[in-house]
């Protein structure tokens, strides 16, 4: 009987042994198939972050359609009028952006109000060229000399590490927007949100909005569509489709350009408060 029970307990404990590693290996192999999820899951908010900087590095040409929506919120701690919340200005920007091999970068942009006559503005390293649609004469303006190579400046960079520093970065989760598949991200601190979008292909930032207890302003950016890698044209990147040879080039300095553009500014104002 003694050995018996003996030979029942080393069977006993054999299969216990063997159920143990079983166990364990199934243990072992569902924490290989975390990691492996977890490798291959969702990138975290610093990841993406990198990745839309990393972007910009890479970036050689872009057309982009985007809308700038400026506005007033009635839902902050500020006391506004209801008259004045809502929907200030809504404007369509298109822009182009190519970057020569020679490190000098060329761009045009045309800014669109509704009622109001489209502003085009084109530069390189050299002159930054703007017209009206419909005046009589277009202003060239000197580039200020600039300290390094243009386009060495990564400007996302400089932004994304002003925000990690001052506010906490979190992921929100993913959504659609204008058929973009994108992160949405957000940069707080006890006062302030600032939303993020960023196409999961490209890492372009497809959208940004602000919220602020105190500040009643709004700005809302959405990119409605872009291109990557477009043709550079030279005599389209010189306004040369949109200036006449009836239009005259008036050629100011920057000082005589900035002047002009504070007194439209202000007569801008005056005309709106009558």
């Amino acid at each position: 009987m003694l050995i018996a029970c003996n030979g029942d307990a080393d069977t006993t404990e054999e299969a216990d042994n063997e159920t143990d590693e079983e166990t364990t290996e199934q243990s072992d192999e569902e924490d290989d198939d975390v990691a492996e999820a977890d490798d291959e899951g969702e990138m975290t908010a610093e990841e993406i972050i990198d990745a839309a900087i990393a972007a910009e590095d890479d970036f050689q040409s872009i057309y982009s359609h985007s809308v700038m929506t400026t506005g007033v919120d009635g839902d902050t701690e500020a006391d506004v009028p209801e008259e004045e919340a809502g929907v200030a200005q809504e404007e369509e920007l298109i822009e182009y952006i190519y970057h020569h091999e020679d490190g000098s970068i060329s761009n045009r942009m045309e800014r669109m109000i509704d009622g109001e006559p489209t502003e085009y503005t084109a530069g390189d390293s050299e002159y930054t060229l703007t017209y009206t649609e419909e005046e009589d004469v277009a202003y060239r303006v000197e580039q200020v000399d600039m300290e390094g190579d243009p386009a060495d400046v990564n400007v996302r960079e400089n932004q994304f590490d002003q925000m990690m520093e001052d506010y906490e970065v979190a992921l929100e989760g993913e959504e659609e927007i204008n058929d973009y598949m994108t992160y949405h991200l957000t940069f707080s601190d006890e006062e302030e949100v600032r939303h993020y979008w960023i196409d999961q292909d490209t890492f372009e930032v497809i959208r940004l909005e602000n919220e602020h207890a105190e500040n009643p302003f709004r700005i809302t950016f959405e990119l409605v569509e872009y291109e990557l890698d477009i043709e550079y044209d030279e005599a389209f990147f010189q306004l040369e489709d949109v200036i006449g040879d009836d239009v005259d080039i008036e050629d100011r300095d920057q000082d005589e350009h900035l002047e002009a553009e504070i007194e439209d500014i202000e007569e801008d104002i005056e005309d709106e408060d009558e």
